[in-house]
C-alpha cells in the first residue's frame, strides 16, 4: 500500500470518525468524554483536508481552485531551472568529483589490466597495431619531404664541430682509433680478397691502357702492340699483383706493430688533437652540413629509409613470428615495464596526471551534466513532471498529510481543554470583576 493511498484512507477514516461522534454529541450535549471526542475529530478533519489541500496544491487545483494553486506546472521553467542548477553546482559540483576521483587507484588498475592482457607483449602488439595503420596511411616521398623540411629548419641551430671535437677526444681517451683501424682494415681486407674487387682492379687498368692507346698515337699502339704479343705486359697478371700488393698493405695495417699502422695512428692523432685548434673546422663542417642537406640525395635517402620502415611496420607480426619492428621496440616496452611496476613514485605521477585529466574533461564539459538536465526535464509534460516529483518527494508529502490529522487532533484536545478548564470558568468571573 502507498502512502498516497493511506493519507487518504487516514482522511476517510477521521471524516467518519467525526460523523459519528456529532452524531453522538448531538443526542448527549452534555457529555464531557462525547464533547472531547467531537472537537477532537473535529480539528484532526480540519487538519486533514487543509494539509490535503496544500499538497495537492503543489501538483494541480483542488476543486478548481486556481489561485495559487498548481505550483509546479504553473512554474515548471523556475523548478526546470532550480533542480539543474541543484545536480550541477552541488549534488556534482567539480570539488565533489575530483574528490571522488581521487580516491580511485587508476595506475594500479591499469597496470593489473594490462597484466591480465598479457603483459609488455600486449603492449607492444597495441604499439605496433597503430603503428601499422598509421604506416599504412602515408606515402614515404610525402613523409620523407616533410622530415626533410623539418631537418633543414631545425638544422640551423645545429653546432656539430664541438660535439664532432668531443666526440674525438672521447675516441682518444678510450682507444677508439685503434678498434677503429682494426675494423677498418678487416671491412677492406674482407672486400679486397673476393673476386669482385680483381674484377674492379682488371677494368681499371683496361681503362688506363685505353686511354694511353687513345692520346698515344700511331707509334705508341705500335710498340704496345709488340709488347703484348712478346708478353710483356699482362693485364691480368698486373690485376692479381696489385690485388696481392693491396691485401699486404691492409695486413700491415692491422699489425699493431707495423711501421705503417703506427704512422697512420699517429697522422689520425695529430689531425684529431688539431681539430681543437683549427679555426677552419667549425666553418668546414656548416659548408658540408649545409651541402649535405640541400642536396636532392639527402631527399632520396629519407624515402628510401622511411620507405623500409614502413613497409616492415605494416608487415604482420605473431609472437610466433615477431617481424624486425616487434624485436626493436619490445626490450624497450619491457625495460620501461618493469620500471613503472616497481616505482611508487611514478605511479603516483601517473595517478595524478589521469586524475588532471580526467578533471579537466569533467570541468570543461560540466556545464553538460545541468544542460542534460534541463532537456530531460524540458521534455517532459506537466503530468511527467508532477509523477517525477511525486516519484521522488510523494511519500514525504503524503506524510504531511497524515500529520496534518495527528498534528490537528492533539491541537484540538489542548484547545478543548483549555476552553473547558480555563477560559471558560475564568471569563464570565473577569467579566462580573470588571462590571
Amino acid at each position: 500500500m502507498n502512502y498516497h493511498r493511506k493519507a487518504n484512507i487516514t482522511l476517510v477514516a477521521v471524516f467518519l470518525f467525526f460523523m459519528g461522534t456529532a452524531v453522538l454529541e448531538h443526542f448527549n450535549p452534555s457529555n464531557f468524554a462525547i464533547r472531547l471526542t467531537f472537537f477532537v475529530s473535529e480539528a484532526a478533519l480540519v487538519g486533514g483536508i487543509a494539509d490535503w489541500f496544500a499538497v495537492t496544491a503543489i501538483f494541480k487545483k483542488p476543486l478548481g481552485w486556481g489561485y495559487h494553486t498548481a505550483l509546479i506546472p504553473r512554474n515548471r521553467e523556475k523548478v526546470i531551472v532550480a533542480v539543474a542548477s541543484i545536480v550541477q553546482t552541488e549534488l556534482l559540483n567539480m570539488n565533489l568529483i575530483r574528490k571522488k576521483i581521487e580516491g580511485i587507484p587508476f595506475s594500479k588498475g591499469l597496470l593489473l589490466i594490462v597484466e591480465k592482457a598479457g603483459g609488455t607483449g600486449y603492449l607492444t602488439d597495441t604499439i605496433l597495431t597503430y603503428l601499422r595503420r598509421y604506416a599504412q596511411k602515408q606515402e614515404p616521398a610525402q613523409l620523407a619531404e616533410k622530415l626533410a623540411v623539418f631537418i633543414r629548419s631545425t638544422a640551423k641551430t645545429w653546432n656539430l664541430a664541438p660535439r664532432i671535437q668531443g666526440l674525438s677526444g672521447w675516441a682518444l681517451k678510450h682507444g677508439f682509433i685503434d678498434l677503429g683501424l682494426d675494423r677498418l682494415a678487416e671491412g677492406l681486407w674482407e672486400k679486397a680478397s673476393d673476386g669482385e674487387t680483381r674484377k674492379t682492379i682488371l677494368r681499371y687498368l683496361e681503362e688506363i691502357k685505353e686511354e694511353k692507346v687513345g692520346n698515344g698515337g700511331s707509334i705508341f699502339r705500335t710498340l704496345l702492340g709488340f709488347v703484348e704479343m712478346s708478353d710483356g705486359l699482362n693485364l691480368d697478371e698486373a690485376a692479381d699483383a696489385l690485388q696481392v700488393e693491396l691485401l699486404l698493405t691492409l695486413r700491415k695495417i692491422r699489425d699493431p706493430l707495423d711501421p705503417l699502422r703506427i704512422s697512420l695512428k699517429d697522422t689520425l692523432l695529430n689531425r684529431a688533437e688539431e681539430l681543437e685548434s683549427d679555426t677552419r673546422f667549425s666553418a668546414q663542417i656548416e659548408q658540408w652540413k649545409e651541402d649535405l642537406l640541400g642536396d636532392a640525395v639527402f631527399s632520396r635517402f629519407l624515402e628510401s629509409v622511411l620507405g623500409e620502415a614502413l613497409k616492415v611496420a605494416a608487415s604482420p607480426s605473431t609472437p610466433s613470428d615477431p617481424n624486425a619492428l616487434y624485436r626493436t621496440i619490445h626490450p624497450y616496452v619491457e625495460k620501461y615495464w618493469v620500471s613503472v611496476q616497481h616505482n611508487s613514485g611514478l605511479q603516483a605521477k601517473i595517478n595524478s596526471f589521469l586524475v588532471d585529466t580526467l578533471c579537466r574533461i569533467i570541468q570543461n564539459e560540466h556545464d553538460l551534466i545541468g544542460g542534460m538536465v534541463r532537456e530531460t526535464l524540458t521534455a517532459y509534460t506537466d503530468q511527467d513532471l508532477n509523477r517525477f516529483v511525486e516519484e521522488k518527494a510523494g511519500n514525504d508529502l503524503q506524510w504531511i498529510r497524515i500529520n496534518g490529522s495527528m498534528i490537528g487532533g492533539i491541537v484540538g484536545l489542548f484547545l478543548f481543554l483549555f476552553l473547558e478548564f480555563v477560559y471558560n470558568p475564568i471569563l464570565p468571573t473577569l467579566m462580573n470583576y470588571f462590571r
